[in-house]
């Protein structure tokens, strides 16, 4: 502990990274807790878990590291599970809001079952090994370095792997949406449906362009960690997963009120969608008939998006592909 505490530009590294830590997590806890009426769903406790997380774990590592909380045992388990509550939250965030881009019921299984996987065999898994390793069991000490740096790398393939979805599922949409808004340029007299054209595309420009940003950081991150510089990565890992998450938390905000906008006529069950996923303190969603059926698979807080064919006329044929889309949401 003294050799970070001696080591002038390595402690003010550290505190840079832990206030830009303790930030995002007070902001997130904010945003989220102020303008979200109801507060349930994946969406709504994954982030608000992956901020708590962010914000205990860098705080319990400067303690550590500084010499302030001397209590080795102590300190290890709440360091642990601090981690814990900050890594894997941050591939449900992505997973709670897939389904608005995705329209494979199997595919989406699929990656849950990953997920749940993950969890279980690399994070809970790695609480008590590290624990014992650093505290009543030293000799296990060889294993616990080999595994960290497995479930570093799997996780960072799992949340790689997320925003590639992304990525692709944007691409698919931008190259599906691209011909009609042509074909639709000369058809458009308003300049407000214009606007609202372009504002999706740029929506998802944005998308894909926060999800290659995302794999940027998680680079940087593995990075670090495979270069041993122990006492660097235990602030850093924070800001990192700080940054993704509120990344995450902006521009998913943003694909959801998109999607409500363009589907203000459609009908969305009532019993798939809390106020608090709506992810505007439920605004804009006071006008919309709560009818479609619910798949029986469908996670509680997913959504599905059903334009009413009556109304098309009233719509360029590039908004109307946009209603189209979201009967496919699943």
């Amino acid at each position: 502990m003294n050799s970070v505490k001696d080591d002038l530009p390595m402690a003010m590294t550290m505190a840079a990274f832990a206030g830009i830590s303790w930030y995002i997590g007070a902001e997130l806890n904010v945003s989220l807790f102020l303008f979200f009426k109801r507060r349930r769903g994946l969406y709504f406790w994954s982030c608000a878990l992956g901020s708590w997380g962010v914000i205990t774990q860098s705080l319990f590592i400067i303690l550590a590291d500084f010499g302030v909380w001397t209590d080795l045992e102590g300190s290890i388990t709440l360091i642990y599970l601090s981690w814990l509550l900050m890594v894997i939250p941050q591939s449900w965030v992505l997973y709670s809001r897939l389904n608005l881009l995705m329209q494979h019921d199997s595919m989406l299984r699929w990656v849950r079952a990953g997920l749940i996987f993950t969890t279980i065999v690399f994070g809970i898994t790695t609480v008590p090994l590290g624990i014992l390793a650093q505290t009543v069991q030293p000799s296990l000490t060889p294993i616990n370095v080999v595994w960290d740096r497995l479930q570093t790398t799997v996780f960072f393939a799992q949340e790689t792997a997320l925003s590639i979805l992304y990525i692709w599922q944007t691409r698919k949409y931008l190259r599906e949406l691209a011909p009609l808004l042509e074909a639709s340029q000369s058809s458009i007299t308003s300049a407000a449906a214009r606007a609202k054209n372009d504002k999706t595309k740029t929506l998802l420009h944005h998308l894909l362009y926060i999800n290659v940003l995302i794999i940027s950081l998680d680079v940087a991150l593995l990075g670090v960690q495979y270069a041993n510089l122990f006492y660097l990565q235990g602030a850093f890992k924070p800001a990192i997963y700080g940054v993704k998450l509120k990344l995450e938390f902006v521009i998913l905000n943003r694909l959801i009120k998109s999607i409500e906008r363009r589907s203000g006529v459609s009908t969305i069950d009532v019993r798939r969608v809390s106020d608090s996923d709506a992810g505007g303190g439920g605004r804009g969603m006071g006008g919309w008939n709560m009818m479609s059926p619910r798949p029986a698979s469908a996670p509680e807080d997913e959504r599905q998006l059903k334009p009413l064919p009556h109304v098309a006329h009233h719509q360029s044929s590039a908004e109307y592909l946009g209603d189209a889309r979201s009967q496919h949401i699943v």
